[in-house]
């Protein structure tokens, strides 16, 4: 079944969802929503990161992990 047509099929039935199914459904585009924007907000730092030139190569990065904790 396409996408569409899931999406007509449960427009077509919300109206018959009890409570509980109404709320689960809520709380998972809730969720999926707020995934989203954290997704997105840290998209957008990390491209201004690299636009200030806040970067490491890979060889600082392992050697930055490898010193924590030995101070």
């Amino acid at each position: 079944m396409k996408v569409v047509e899931k999406r007509d099929y449960i427009h077509s039935h919300l109206h018959l969802a009890d409570a509980r199914t109404i709320d689960q459904f809520y709380e998972v585009l809730r969720k999926e929503e707020r995934l989203k924007a954290t997704l997105s907000s840290r998209a957008k730092k990390s491209e201004r990161d690299i636009q200030n030139g806040h970067v490491h190569s890979r060889e600082e990065l392992e050697k930055n992990l490898d010193n924590i904790g030995l101070e």
